[in-house]
């Protein structure tokens, strides 16, 4: 039988029936389209990154009783599973405004429509973790997308972290330790803000599906590289 989690409920447990999944859709790539005079065709000029894009998921519910707690749960963002891909999960926001009064009155079938954001997720977080290694690598086989780690680092002083050719510099104290989201673009000493201990641009800061060369230049103990696997 087909399902949804999302904000982690299963609409098998709010007795949802799912009629219809709706199809596997690769997101559009962002590409400005630019007309020169005096040039033939159009100037592409790629920014590397993806449109989300919006799906349809058909219901019914079989039972109203609990309306008032679907209400509540069908509404807002959330991470989204679908039972075609339980593994992985998508960044979702509902936003259809959905026709509750139908549904009281008779067995319903509604529309669900799903912005998604246009990455997949895989549900496990993949950590790698070295002991004073100045170079390694990171293998991350079916990847299909960049995705953005998170970097805990522990040592003292200047330290030079290189991903993929891409350069950040931490400066720590003696004997201390970091936390450095690439994603949020955020680096943290506990729970204090720690961006002042970082020189570069974090943004930049990719792991690739395959190969990835990591090249450390300076005083650390241990670095952890975690991960989520990214689809598109």
């Amino acid at each position: 039988m087909n399902y949804f989690i999302f904000k982690g409920i299963n609409s098998k447990d709010k007795n949802i029936i799912i009629n219809k999944m709706p199809p596997v859709v690769k997101p559009e790539r962002r590409i400005e389209l630019i007309e020169v005079p005096g040039r033939n065709g159009t100037l592409h000029i790629d920014q590397e990154t993806y449109k989300s894009y919006v799906i349809q998921i058909e219901c019914t519910l079989l039972e109203r009783e609990n309306l008032r707690e679907i209400m509540a749960w069908l509404d807002g963002e959330g991470d989204l599973i679908l039972s075609n891909e339980p593994d992985k999960f998508y960044k979702a926001t509902i936003i259809n405004q959905i026709d509750y009064t139908s549904i009281v009155n008779v067995l319903h079938t509604f529309p669900l429509q799903v912005e998604l954001q246009p990455l997949l997720y895989s549900n496990e977080i993949y950590t790698s973790t070295y002991n004073g290694l100045l170079k390694f690598n990171i293998d991350i086989s079916d990847a299909t997308a960049k995705m953005k780690p998170i970097i805990n680092l522990t040592g003292s002083g200047t330290i030079n972290l290189t991903i993929n050719n891409k350069t950040i510099v931490i400066n720590l104290d003696e004997n201390d330790a970091i936390e450095i989201d690439c994603d949020l673009q955020i680096a943290y000493k506990g729970t204090q803000s720690a961006n002042n201990k970082i020189l570069g641009d974090l943004s930049k800061i990719d792991l690739n599906p395959g190969i990835n060369k990591v090249d450390i230049i300076g005083n650390y103990e241990q670095i952890q590289i975690k991960y989520r696997k990214a689809y598109l």
